[in-house]
């Protein structure tokens, strides 16, 4: 049963307070975004340029995504005309199917 309109709450977590989780995904990403970033950049400086490529990529996809890849194999030469297109038309009405035949 709900209370009654303008009965004051009891319990539960005031407004703006954060929980246990919120807090510790806030310390985790507070530690990437400073010590691990410097940790992450020294690594990096001191790898050979092979590696160097390795970890870059790997990084730049989490602030630049890769796009999906649209491959098209067109063949064109220069008097070729397109191919012509099908459309098939099925109908269960017989004055439709006499008009359509007509044309």
């Amino acid at each position: 049963m709900a209370a009654p309109k303008g009965h004051k709450r009891w319990g539960g977590m005031q407004k703006g307070q954060k929980t246990a989780k919120t807090k510790a995904w806030e310390t985790i990403g507070e530690y990437l975004l400073n010590d691990g970033a410097e940790r992450a950049k020294k690594i990096m400086l001191s790898s050979d340029n092979e590696n160097f490529m390795k970890y870059y990529i790997t990084l730049l996809e989490y602030f630049r995504p890769k796009q999906a890849r649209t491959e098209m194999n067109i063949d064109c030469k220069e008097n070729r005309q397109a191919p012509s297109q099908i459309i098939i038309i099925e109908s269960n009405n017989k004055e439709f199917d006499e008009a359509y035949k007509s044309l």
